[in-house]
């Protein structure tokens, strides 16, 4: 009796169910985008593969009670639902209706609805069994490293009070996450969230916001999806040549300006090379000295000792900022809070802002900033000038502080500007020019914490990283640590150096306080750095089409789940993989993904991918292996204070262009972005066939040396039609041609 009473609760139930869904199944296909409408579930298909399954929309925690087709055109498929009166939080009768419209935009699947009585929004995807990577840079929950979130439930809002749960204090948000299964999520808004990621059968997207507008993102790899991603929230913020070369900093200058450029006259008697300094509150006037955003006594006469920076020394300089002024109230605009944060809603308070930065500090050639403490204490309860909604302020706020600053610092130097944050959220990127990892500890596993921040960062779509080398929250460390490091920081987007201890509370990091042996790798890394400016200037600008710069292998290789967990190593563009050491032993495992792979040191050596090795490296070497069918480039663009014990950076220079053939049919290119050319993207292309290798380039405005690494010695080399002028190195097994500025180049190698 008591199975056919479930039997006819589960017939009848599924005769409401027939009644409230079409049975019939709807497809709605715009170019190589189809989705099904079924039994009130959407499926979103991609160029004839499944990418997600969305079983409901909830608004204000309740599921739609039907489902129907209103209507459907080419450009867009929009369905009609109804709520139950209930989910008003009011004393409605009647149910409640919602439109959602389904388009493609920016080659992206795009869900949105706005009704008036929405307060909240929930999104059920099945669980596909996917593997998520993305939403938040801290290690969240219980500092595990492993950037796949799959079974996790994190919060999705800038929160910088919280720290409990932040290794390294990072504190970088998205409303974005990349999946294995070929698609991203982003729901474009600032509203706190919450995500519970393949849990029990399904995925749960969280917003507190009713207004809907969500983004599923196709893509074969990290870097196709991001190309679109950025196609809907920008393109990423431009970056100089000088920020590409190392930047070093103490935490407290007690010495003033003079502390300062004795620092820098130090490197320089070491021959260390820097392109860029900064310095850290405190150096102003006003509370906490900083709230007058000028210079102090200590740092009387800013004109002159940046002068001297610049001009002497060839470098550029930045300071600290932040969106308040603490105790002090002489300032408009100020949220009630003691630590008083400026509401950057207010016209007023943003001029005031930008002309005390354009009069005390920009007039003296202060080209960037570290910006900080938009997260720490923030007043989310009091109520703002454009009446931005509580659950959005903490998130906004960020967006707000960034896009802000860019501004100024845009209106004074263009493009020629740089800004880096501890704190960020998706839609930053057009303004933030990188991410430094937080207040990390100086020890080895605040290293290691800081590399597996730096994976998830590249997921969430940030372009460029960086640490604080040497760690935050510490003292003097020991030589082994901070060799590592230093390897770290060269091979990251932004590679900047602290060089004493938090709080500035004795002087324990300058390299003239270690050994000949820890000054000399100080020297070869930082001078490696120099070299590297082409390569990292170009990955940063054309991030917008080409993806992050330190690449998490799960990013380039979404197929192998053997990547799906790594955390300790990545990929520096499309050439470079990277594995840093994080510990005294010197020897590390290394997985290497498909493809061909040569240690960068000994390029004889040669191993296939897919496979775990064993890497043991002396102090003075990091693992890291160069992919055939690849490209990279060298040159010192920018001299800084090398300027002054190198004459040779003073001559005309030469772009080392590093060339590595692939197997027979694989083609590489490389966009050069051309700095004495307007910035101009040029293709660098290397293809293999069965007996020739081919390279070709535009004409580039600087002088050229091929460096092409073959198996053997060509037959015949041929530039632009004609016998080539070239050199063969048979040691290494490397071919060496000029190439004039201002030429086009196709160099065609003959290999029998």
């Amino acid at each position: 009796m008591k199975f056919l009473t479930r039997l006819l609760i589960v017939f009848f139930f599924f005769i409401c169910v027939s009644n409230l869904f079409p049975q019939k199944a709807t497809t709605w296909t715009n170019g190589k985008v189809s989705v099904q409408v079924l039994n009130g579930k959407v499926t979103v298909n991609y160029d004839g593969k499944k990418l997600v399954t969305v079983s409901s929309i909830n608004f204000n925690f309740s599921p739609p009670k039907t489902m129907s087709i209103a209507d459907k055109t080419p450009e867009k498929l929009v369905l009609a639902l109804s709520y139950p009166a209930s989910a008003s939080f009011n004393d409605l009768k009647e149910d409640l209706k919602s439109n959602i419209e389904i388009t493609v935009t920016n080659g992206a699947v795009r869900f949105t609805c706005d009704s008036k009585w929405q307060s909240s929004t929930t999104i059920q995807l099945e669980d596909g069994g996917e593997h998520f990577f993305g939403v938040l840079e801290s290690l969240y929950p219980n500092n595990i490293k492993s950037p796949d979130l799959r079974g996790g439930v994190v919060d999705v809002e800038v929160n910088g009070d919280n720290t409990l749960y932040h290794e390294n204090y990072a504190s970088a948000w998205s409303a974005f996450f990349m999946t294995n299964k070929g698609y991203a999520s982003f729901f474009d808004t600032f509203a706190y969230g919450k995500y519970k990621l393949g849990i029990n059968g399904k995925t749960e997207l969280f917003h507190h916001t009713g207004k809907l507008d969500w983004y599923i993102i196709p893509g074969k790899d990290g870097d196709d999806i991001l190309a679109k991603y950025y196609g809907i929230i920008g393109k990423p913020k431009s970056v100089p040549m000088w920020a590409c070369g190392p930047v070093a900093w103490r935490d407290q200058n007690d010495g003033g300006a003079k502390e300062i450029l004795d620092d820098i006259q130090k490197m320089t008697d070491l021959k260390i090379p820097f392109t860029g300094w900064f310095v850290d509150r405190p150096y102003s006037n006003g509370a906490d000295e900083w709230s007058k955003m000028d210079f102090n006594d200590k740092f009387s006469n800013p004109k002159e000792w940046i002068a001297t920076i610049n001009d002497k020394y060839g470098m550029q300089f930045m300071s600290w900022v932040g969106p308040m002024t603490f105790m002090d109230k002489d300032f408009p605009g100020l949220l009630p809070n003691f630590r008083g944060y400026i509401d950057l809603t207010v016209p007023e308070a943003i001029k005031v802002f930008g002309e005390r930065l354009k009069t005390n500090q920009y007039s003296f050639n202060v080209r960037g900033h570290k910006m900080d403490r938009g997260d720490e204490q923030f007043p989310q309860m009091s109520p703002w000038a454009d009446r931005t909604p509580e659950a959005e302020r903490r998130s906004k706020y960020i967006y707000l502080y960034s896009k802000t600053i860019d501004s100024f610092l845009h209106d004074s130097f263009k493009d020629d500007n740089f800004n880096f944050a501890r704190a960020a959220i998706h839609r930053c990127q057009p303004y933030l020019s990188a991410i430094w990892g937080g207040d990390s500890r100086s020890t080895w596993d605040g290293m290691a914490g800081s590399l597996a921040n730096a994976i998830r960062t590249g997921f969430m779509g940030f372009p460029i990283w960086g640490s604080d080398v040497g760690g935050y929250l510490g003292g003097r460390i020991s030589e082994e640590l901070y060799a590592r490091w230093l390897q770290l920081g060269t091979w990251s987007g932004l590679f900047e150096i602290k060089l004493d201890n938090a709080g500035g509370r004795g002087d324990d990091r300058p390299p003239w306080k270690y050994s000949k042996k820890l000054q000399y790798i100080f020297r070869e890394y930082c001078s490696l750095r120099m070299e590297l400016q082409p390569f990292i200037f170009s990955l940063a600008n054309t991030s917008y089409k080409n993806g992050v710069l330190m690449k998490p292998l799960a990013y380039v290789f979404p197929n192998d789940k053997n990547t799906y967990g790594i955390w300790d190593e990545y990929l520096l563009g499309r050439t470079f993989l990277v594995a840093p050491i994080l510990d005294s032993t010197n020897t590390r495992k290394v997985y290497l993904p498909s493809g061909t792979w040569l240690d960068l040191y000994d390029q004889s050596k040669s191993f296939t991918g897919n496979q775990t090795i064993t890497a043991k490296m002396p102090l003075e070497e990091i693992p890291v292996f160069v992919k055939t069918n690849s490209i990279y480039l060298t040159c010192q663009i920018v001299e800084g204070n090398s300027k002054i014990w190198n004459e040779a950076v003073s001559k005309e220079k030469t772009l080392n262009i590093h060339l590595f053939p692939g197997k027979t049919g694989e083609s590489f290119s490389f966009d050069y972005v051309d700095n004495t050319h307007s910035n101009k993207e040029k293709p660098l292309v290397i293809s293999t066939a069965s007996n020739q290798i081919q390279f070709t380039s535009p004409a580039l405005s600087i002088n050229a040396k091929l460096i092409c690494r073959l198996e053997k010695q060509p037959s015949a080399v041929m530039l632009n039609g004609k016998k080539a002028e070239c050199e063969w190195n048979m040691a290494n097994n490397i071919l060496l041609v000029s190439i004039a500025k201002n030429q086009p180049c196709k160099l065609t190698m003959i290999i029998n």
